[in-house]
C-alpha cells in the first residue's frame, strides 16, 4: 500500500501552495490571519487522501508560500524525501525523515519560524486521527497540539 496526506494546514503569514505532480491535485490555502490567531485556529484544507508519489515515479508534491522557491515531497523507501532550498544559500538539500506506515495517512503542517536573520519555513508531518477531520476550513490548534509527530520540525528556507 501507499502512503498519503490527508490535511494540509497553513500555519503562517503567506499563501500556501500544494500541488501533487502526479495526479494534479492543488490546494491553495490562505494565510493565517488575526482572525485566526485570536481564536488559536489554523488554517487547513479539507480531509481528502492524496497518495504521495514515490521517488521512483519521477513524480513528487510541490509545497511553495506565495511566489517563493519549491519544496518537493515523495515517498521514498517508507520515508519522506524532501528536497527544498537550504537557508542563506543558494543550494538545495535532499533529505529523508521519518519511519512511514503502508496505508499511513499523515496530515502536513507549515509553521513560519524566524530565527532573528531570515523567517524559514518549518514542516512537520504528523499521524493523522479521525478526530483531526475539519470541513470548515481550519483547525483548533489545541486539538492538534496532541497529534504525533513522525518527524521533528524540519526548517527550509522557503521564504528567501
Amino acid at each position: 500500500m501507499t502512503v498519503s496526506i490527508v490535511q494540509v494546514m497553513n500555519n503562517t503569514s503567506r499563501t500556501l501552495h500544494y500541488h501533487n505532480l502526479k495526479n494534479g491535485k492543488k490546494i491553495d490555502i490562505g494565510p493565517k490571519t488575526q482572525q485566526f490567531e485570536n481564536n488559536a485556529w489554523i488554517p487547513s484544507s479539507n480531509f481528502y487522501d492524496d497518495e504521495v508519489p514515490s521517488y521512483s515515479s519521477g513524480h513528487s508534491i510541490n509545497v511553495w508560500l506565495e511566489n517563493g522557491p519549491t519544496l518537493e515531497i515523495t515517498d521514498d523507501k517508507w520515508r519522506f524525501r524532501i528536497v527544498g532550498p537550504v537557508a542563506y544559500t543558494n543550494e538545495r538539500a535532499e533529505d529523508w525523515y521519518g519511519t512511514l506506515t503502508s496505508g499511513g495517512q499523515y496530515i502536513l503542517r507549515v509553521d513560519e519560524v524566524d530565527d532573528g536573520r531570515s523567517k524559514n519555513c518549518g514542516l512537520s508531518f504528523l499521524t493523522y486521527e479521525d478526530k483531526y477531520r475539519v470541513t470548515a476550513g481550519y483547525i483548533a490548534s489545541q486539538l492538534i497540539q496532541h497529534a504525533a509527530p513522525i518527524t521533528g520540525m524540519v526548517l527550509m528556507a522557503i521564504f528567501l
